[in-house]
């Protein structure tokens, strides 16, 4: 897994020091408002510390997100796989104290185009619940296009996508 670099910012393979920010992040209710709401802590931390042991297959990695200048865990950013066929998804989340400095932009990009370039995955989505303004706006800004929508554990997703790899 390839570490990700942009002028502030660093993204990295998630180890066992992001656990626990990673299940508090995850158990914030205003953090997962529009994703199912908050992650029980000991269940949540047991999956969280299997797929950092463990891995995930590629091209689905998450990477944590660091300030370059200062290692801090500030969220992460990941590939998934879909329930949608023939595509990626691309997530980001992110602790509130890294809300609204562009943080989750800068992160979505970097691996948006890793994905497209490197990874030669493609078309890639992104799937947001219609109230998430943020979200939205950080899937327009990286090149998302809305494109549909989707139910996702019973809930109404917006789809955003590319509609082929970008050159």
């Amino acid at each position: 897994m390839k570490v990700l670099e942009t002028p502030r910012l660093r993204l990295r393979a998630r180890t066992l020091e992001d656990l626990d920010a990673i299940v508090a992040m995850d158990a914030d209710e205003e953090v997962r408002r529009y994703i199912g709401g908050p992650l029980d802590p000991i269940t949540h931390g047991a999956d969280v510390r299997r797929r950092i042991v463990d891995g995930r297959p590629a091209p689905y990695f998450a990477w944590a997100i660091e300030w370059k200048a200062r290692p801090g865990f500030l969220g992460q950013c990941a590939l998934n796989a879909s329930h949608l066929s023939d595509v990626t998804e691309i997530s980001w989340r992110l602790t509130r104290m890294a809300w609204e400095q562009g943080i989750a932009t800068e992160a979505a990009t970097a691996v948006f185009r890793h994905a497209l370039h490197d990874l030669e995955v493609g078309p890639v989505v992104a799937m947001i619940h219609p109230d998430n303004r943020g979200s939205v706006r950080v899937a327009e800004k990286i090149g998302l296009r809305q494109h549909g929508e989707t139910q996702f554990k019973g809930v109404r997703q917006l789809v955003f996508r590319t509609s082929e790899r970008l050159d």
